[in-house]
């Protein structure tokens, strides 16, 4: 089976993996890395809960944000920058949509910031 080229910026449904390793949660993600490294994929959690104290790299994507139609996401997300993951490509269920020029590089600033570089 072909599946789609995925790449920077890309937003994708995911199962993506609890900290503790315990398990997978279906949920949004953003690729980090330059797409495909091999079989794996770098990618950033996304979570629509938006409660509470959020962390000093969590980005919050407002839904009148102006790119935020191209993002596929359906309601006001949180990109949660410190939650890495690399995974196999078999992990994304479908590509949702991307990230826009803004949206981009605030995640890139805030990926800097996490990995201080």
């Amino acid at each position: 089976m072909t599946h789609p080229t995925l790449s920077r910026g890309n937003i994708v449904l995911a199962r993506f993996p609890f900290t503790d390793l315990t398990g997978t949660s279906l949920r949004p993600a953003v690729i980090v890395s330059q797409g495909q490294l091999g079989d794996d994929i770098v990618l950033v959690a996304i979570s629509s809960v938006v409660r509470g104290t959020l962390a000093p790299t969590d980005y919050t994507v407002e839904a009148n944000h102006p790119e935020f139609t191209s993002t596929g996401l359906r309601v006001t997300s949180v990109i949660r920058i410190h939650k890495l993951a690399t995974v196999e490509r078999s992990v994304i269920v479908r590509r949702l949509g991307s990230l826009g020029p803004q949206l981009q590089a605030e995640v890139d600033r805030l990926l800097r910031e996490v990995l201080a570089l």
